[in-house]
């Protein structure tokens, strides 16, 4: 991953390490600079919800629209001062067994997100417009790394 020019210092960075899929479904573990050990995730929904509950709690990047819920919850008040626990190096030096990624999510619009999705195995970048179209390019490169085994 040292070839790539990654943001490491970017407080919104996200590393997926996929190690298994099922059904359709990837698992694996999200790791991040706030927390020193993985999240692991069972469903890609799960994983974009630790990543959403993520940029809620570093308020970063800063949501264009709340989401709504049923549940009246008042989270500008509740929201805690965020602690980085580890750098970007550091959080860069984990693989998954499938395939790993390292997301920078830059902005969040229109109630979804856009970013960059680095697949790193591969060195190769992509933009994207939405969470969904985030999780089609994951999706993508794990079916690529399946037909080439």
């Amino acid at each position: 991953m040292t070839k790539l020019k990654i943001n490491t210092g970017a407080p919104n960075l996200v590393l997926i390490c996929v190690d298994e899929v099922k059904s359709g479904e990837g698992s694996g573990r999200m790791y991040h600079r706030y927390r020193r050990d993985a999240l692991e995730f069972q469903e890609t929904f799960r994983l974009i919800e630790m990543m959403d509950a993520l940029f809620e709690e570093i308020n970063y990047p800063e949501a264009s629209t709340r989401s709504r819920t049923f549940a009246k919850k008042d989270t500008i008040n509740s929201r805690k001062e965020a602690v980085a626990v580890k750098d970007g190096e550091e959080l860069l030096g984990q693989n998954g067994k499938k395939a790993t990624f390292v997301v920078h999510v830059q902005s969040r619009q229109n109630a979804t997100w856009q970013g960059t999705v680095i697949w790193a195995e591969k060195e190769k970048t992509q933009h994207f417009r939405s969470a969904l179209e985030l999780l089609k390019l994951i999706d993508s490169a794990i079916d690529q790394t399946d037909e080439e085994k």
